[in-house]
């Protein structure tokens, strides 16, 4: 197993590839602003944005669990990049995914990102679970911030406050200057961004036993899925070791994969 570099620019070299995607992102949702396009240019850019917009998201999930960078200030300037490509804040990743969802065990009434309902336990439809993560994980992290400050620890707290100062006005100055294209291709596509990561955890934690570490989560080693997604159907492995690089997780999976229960190999994804 390759060892991240502790001397170079990224941990792993192959990350390059994740930042150019991200600034590619970044770079088409921008061009509707600042250039007069075509009726069939503008549909291309939102096809490629409904394509891209998601995988940058699993590269902010994976740069949370593990930095991509071995300069903390080069990893400041990616969280507030990806916050605005992707729509979620590095921070709300942090909270309600690192600590609320992979430190509790899954599905419980402590799991942020559970699938099933806090009151009736039942599972969530795939759309009213994709409606009340989209709707309450901003809350959630708010509460989750200020109980780590009583706690003494604000720098989560502050972390969400600059991160959600800078995407606002971002947001709003963006929209300022170029009103609806704006309002449209960079809000509009961020919020609808932000409803798509539910999608793919939803599939992630459904009916799964969660007895133990390899019983809670259903995993899809499909070779183009896991190509575009950066592994992400390896989700076992993942669980089994969060900051393990995504590079690594097909190789941990064959590792593991006496321990996963057949029903949690899915043969196709739902």
């Amino acid at each position: 197993m390759k060892a991240p570099s502790r001397t170079g620019l990224l941990r792993y070299p192959i990350d390059a590839v994740s930042i150019l995607i991200t600034l590619g992102v970044l770079a088409l949702s921008v061009l509707p602003l600042v250039k007069p396009l075509s009726l069939w240019a503008l549909v291309a850019v939102v096809v490629l944005l409904v394509f891209f917009k998601p995988i940058v998201s699993l590269i902010q999930h994976n740069h949370v669990h593990y930095a991509l960078f071995n300069a903390k200030p080069l990893n400041i300037v990616f969280d507030l990049l990806l916050a605005i490509t992707a729509g979620h804040l590095c921070s709300e990743w942090t909270l309600h995914h690192n600590i609320g969802h992979h430190g509790n065990p899954i599905n419980s009434l402590a799991d942020t990102s559970s699938v099933r309902h806090p009151t009736t336990r039942a599972y969530y439809s795939k759309w009213q679970y994709i409606w009340s993560g989209t709707l309450k994980i901003y809350p959630d992290c708010c509460r989750m911030a200020w109980q780590f400050y009583r706690q003494g620890k604000p720098r989560y707290l502050w972390t969400l406050i600059y991160e959600t100062v800078f995407w606002v006005a971002i947001h709003a100055l963006l929209i300022w200057v170029y009103g609806l294209m704006a309002l449209g291709f960079f809000l509009g596509a961020n919020l609808v961004n932000r409803a798509l990561v539910w999608l793919g955890a939803y599939w992630h934690h459904l009916d799964v036993p969660a007895e133990d570490i390899y019983t809670s989560t259903n995993m899809y080693t499909g070779p183009v899925f896991n190509f575009i997604s950066l592994n992400i159907g390896y989700h076992v492995a993942h669980h089994e070791q969060p900051t393990l690089h995504w590079s690594q997780l097909k190789a941990r999976t064959a590792v593991i994969l006496p321990r996963i229960p057949e029903p949690q190999i899915l043969q196709k994804l739902p």
